[in-house]
């Protein structure tokens, strides 16, 4: 009986010794990490990066098609909010099928989808092709993402997961000014096209990853809890469970209202006498001073890793409100500038703090369905949003009360957050 025992135990050790060589073995090294973390970079670049370029387009369209405010701004909220919405539809896609196959068939589906639109006859075509189809595919690769950069990065993860931001600030800075000369050179449709072949470079992303499966530890414990997570995610047990449904509140709320920089800039600095390409260096300025607002974030998290985010995303919604504020308020190009610098420097810092938030609220274990459900309620926000702000521009001829609406929610979401912190 006694050497039973000690065999058991001895096969017990040797067992643990085993795995725990085994992790050491699957460690991913810096330039694995770096190389995924570029490829992640890569996919949020194009995904959200591409949403300011409908912003561009919004005006042309208008023109081509003669459609409605209304109608022609669900073009670019629910490519927005899609691809924000979509990502809990694919949670389940992604724990059976893992994050690579996915993204490479959302890559292609979406690049093929936006080729295809540059040949629509009416407004209509538009919003089922790069509104729906576009957004639907872009989701999985912007929560992919998310979910690959949280499995890679054991230490320092918040950080890195707010360096990942970066990524869509670049976009929105370059690809508004590349859309605007491509507009001049081949239309709208020839920017669609070249656009198209962009998201096409999703695809070799899509390999990186597949290719650095081997290195995601973190993803055999989100399949063996997914199901859990699932069940307890919306529960309100205790503290900490509330504070989540606020946060997720703040989601749904701010998200839309926040984006009417990125969806009306160009059309309301026609409005006020100024000219497409004026409008447009305004529209890239939102992401050029969004990608200083997201390093300051990540310095941030850097420097202090275990500071309550709480606190900063509540300072940075005020400093949002006052942007919003100048932006409609302030009608001379250089008063709209100065909102700008205010609005993409405050809204760098929220985008940037975010997952970090999410990690703070739930954990590693339920950050994949944690940032699939936080994006789902803010790509409700933006659905909705973008089409009342062209309602809005149709019925009273301007975004004005649109502006004041998001500087009011802006002021809510920070005293909300006051109220986590409380909670926590």
């Amino acid at each position: 009986m006694a050497y039973k025992l000690e065999k058991k135990e001895t096969l017990e050790k040797t067992s643990l010794l085993s795995e725990s060589t085994q992790k050491v073995q699957t460690r991913p090294s810096k330039w694995r990490q770096c190389s995924v973390l570029i490829a992640c970079m890569y996919l949020h670049f194009i995904s959200l990066g591409f949403a300011p370029v409908l912003g561009v387009i919004y005006v042309e369209l208008i023109r081509q098609f003669s459609s409605a405010r209304s109608e022609t701004a669900v073009v670019q909220s629910l490519y927005q909010g899609l691809t924000r919405v979509g990502g809990i539809a694919f949670a389940g896609v992604v724990t059976n099928f893992g994050v690579a196959p996915p993204v490479i068939v959302a890559s292609a589906s979406s690049g093929l989808a936006l080729f295809i639109s540059a040949f629509s006859v009416n407004i209509y075509m538009v919003i089922v092709l790069v509104g729906f189809i576009g957004g639907m595919s872009m989701s999985i690769n912007y929560l992919c993402a998310f979910v690959v950069v949280g499995w890679m990065f054991a230490t320092q993860r918040r950080a890195a997961l707010a360096f990942l931001t970066i990524a869509t600030a670049v976009g929105q800075t370059a690809l508004p000014n590349i859309a605007d000369y491509l507009i001049s050179e081949y239309g709208w449709t020839g920017t669609f096209m070249i656009a198209s072949g962009l998201i096409l470079n999703s695809i070799p992303c899509g390999l990186v990853l597949y290719y650095s499966r081997e290195f995601f530890l973190e993803e055999h414990k989100y399949n063996s809890t997914s199901s859990g997570v699932e069940e307890r995610m919306c529960q309100c047990r205790s503290k900490q469970d509330v504070a989540f449904v606020m946060f997720a509140f703040v989601c749904l709320i701010f998200s839309g209202t926040n984006a009417v920089e990125s969806w009306f800039t160009v059309d309301l600095s026609e409005m006020r006498g100024f000219d497409r390409q004026q409008g447009t260096i305004l529209l890239s300025l939102v992401g050029a001073f969004g990608l200083v607002g997201r390093l300051l974030g990540t310095i941030l998290l850097k420097c202090w890793p275990t500071i309550s985010i709480a606190i900063p995303l509540a300072i940075a919604f005020q400093f949002l409100a006052l942007a919003h504020f100048l932006v409609i308020y302030l009608t001379d190009f250089n008063g709209m500038l100065g909102g700008i610098f205010v609005r993409g420097i405050s809204t760098g810092i929220v985008m940037c703090l975010q997952p970090g938030m999410q990690l703070e609220l739930r954990g590693i274990n339920r950050f994949p369905r944690t940032v699939a459900l936080c994006n789902m309620v803010s790509g409700i926000g933006l659905v909705v949003c973008g089409y009342l702000g062209g309602f809005i521009a149709d019925l009273t001829g301007g975004y004005d009360l649109a502006f004041y609406i998001a500087v009011g929610v802006c002021v809510f979401c920070g005293f909300l957050m006051l109220a986590i912190k409380c909670l926590e």
